[in-house]
């Protein structure tokens, strides 16, 4: 059996040593369940082998290029996560889908320019001057910008405008992560003192960590409502003032796993998804 990874565009240089050493440890995990890792470049990627499309870092910079390749993609050759539920999850308006079905977000606007207006609209509907600008179609907080009152509106096009929530210095986010319909593990992440970014390549740091009942409610209210069920799935949540878990983002694409902070370093994983590759 073999499993195909997709990699970042072989131009795109950013967080190479990340990725290259994801590959790495896939091998070592999926090797004992007799599965070969065979990287591909997405935008190389033809249909055929069933491809985990964990690794796929910088579909936001060719996003009409990813959306073709997904459109594409026919039923024959399945993903591990479904090509709809991929481009559904591409745009981050999906914020509004899960919303839209009672799942409590970050409240978010969405605006064609962040410019001046946008923002005071987005000011005036959350009752704070402190704000986060994000592209709607972004990896890794690319173009992220956190914006006071009295500073120039980045002019982002295709944006989205929420709330900055100061719980993101001290609580941090949550991720929990499912595989194969079932709650894997959770782990907190908080940003490096002086940011509200919590990746580690810009210094957040991660712990192991168990979701309470509310956590646990609002991700699986979040995964209910996507457009099919998800192999793998990572959801971001983050604590609003009074505490109640808000999801961030409903990551299907290229999560990252976080498999080293899993008690088991990821073994649970490889067991589901041997037994997805022998399913087909």
């Amino acid at each position: 059996m073999h499993v195909t990874l997709f990699t970042p565009d072989s131009a795109y240089e950013e967080f190479r040593h990340v990725w290259e050493a994801r590959i790495a440890m896939y091998r070592d995990l999926l090797a004992p369940h007799g599965i070969g890792v065979d990287p591909v470049a997405w935008p190389d990627a033809r249909p055929g082998q069933p491809a985990l499309a964990l690794l796929a870092w910088g579909y936001h910079l060719q996003p009409a290029r990813w959306d073709a390749l997904l459109a594409g993609w026919p039923d024959d050759a399945p993903l591990l996560n479904p090509p709809s539920v991929l481009r559904w999850n591409t745009d981050k308006i999906y914020l509004a889908d899960l919303a839209a079905k009672g799942v409590p977000i970050v409240p978010t606007h969405f605006a064609d320019i962040a410019h001046d207006e946008a923002l005071a609209t987005a000011r005036e509907a959350f009752g704070t001057d402190e704000l986060v600008v994000k592209p709607r179609i972004s990896g890794g907080a690319a173009s992220t910008s956190r914006v006071g009152a009295n500073d120039p509106a980045p002019n982002l096009a295709g944006a989205m405008i929420q709330p900055f929530l100061p719980s993101v210095r001290d609580a941090g986010e949550l991720s929990v992560f499912y595989f194969a319909g079932k709650r894997a593990h959770a782990v907190r992440k908080v940003a490096a003192a002086g940011d509200f970014r919590v990746q580690r390549e810009y210094g957040g740091a991660f712990t192991l960590v168990e979701p309470d009942a509310a956590d646990i409610a609002v991700a699986e209210a979040a995964l209910a409502a996507a457009p099919e069920p998800p192999f793998y799935a990572r959801v971001d949540l983050i604590p609003d003032g009074e505490g109640h878990p808000l999801v961030m983002e409903l990551e299907l694409i290229e999560p990252d796993l976080y498999l080293d902070h899993a008690p088991d370093l990821g073994a649970g994983f490889a067991a589901a998804l041997a037994e997805r590759l022998r399913a087909h």
